[in-house]
């Protein structure tokens, strides 16, 4: 039979593994994320680059999030884009500093490309825990871990934050510059949906 000093220490051990359990959940830090790109229905974006370097500049990525960009639902719109979608992962504790990104407009048979800062204010958003629970599975992904960027086909680039359980919030809007590709170099055809669709509407320019 358990003496009174064995059940108090038994006790005590567990409350203190409970709260050892409790401090290590609320410690947790976020150690992978996701750069992914987007681009409106029918004006595909085809990424050639992205280059990705550390906030303290201890580490550096390169990857590719994918040859054809994942489509929104709608040519003018971000709608549907809500998650994550052709995905860079890098596993780090170190967040982005800056991304450079290089892609081929085939609507208009343009390349831009673009270094964008990742300001401290993304990067806390980011390392915010949340105690959140969502999908089929009710799983934890208490993190806002996924960078998008939204690649429209006259150059602007609209980045958003997102994750398993947040919807896009979109952070801020930059333009791209052209980027001269050489002479010879052949821009993939749209199919034929896609290229019926620019033939007529054409390519609008400040609509993302």
């Amino acid at each position: 039979m358990i003496n009174v000093k064995t059940y108090l220490l038994i006790t005590f051990c567990l409350l203190i593994s409970a709260c050892s359990a409790k401090h290590q959940v609320k410690s947790q830090q976020l150690d992978e994320w996701t750069v992914s790109t987007v681009s409106p229905k029918n004006y595909i974006a085809l990424t050639d680059i992205l280059l990705i370097t550390g906030e303290r500049k201890e580490g550096g990525w390169t990857g590719l999030v994918g040859n054809y960009t994942t489509e929104s639902l709608s040519p003018l719109k971000w709608d549907g884009a809500e998650r994550y979608h052709s995905g860079y992962s890098i596993q780090s504790t170190e967040l982005p500093g800056l991304v450079y990104i290089r892609w081929h407009s085939l609507a208009n048979k343009v390349t831009y490309n673009k270094a964008i800062r990742i300001s401290d204010d993304i990067r806390n958003k980011m390392r915010e825990y949340h105690d959140i629970r969502c999908g089929y599975y009710d799983l934890l992904l208490p993190y806002k871990n996924n960078i998008l960027l939204g690649l429209a086909p006259d150059g602007m680039i609209s980045v958003f934050l997102n994750g398993g359980c947040f919807d896009n919030e979109l952070q801020f809007k930059v333009q791209a510059v052209e980027y001269k590709v050489a002479d010879d170099f052949v821009y993939p055809e749209l199919s034929e949906e896609a290229q019926a669709y620019v033939d007529e509407h054409g390519v609008p320019v400040g609509i993302w």
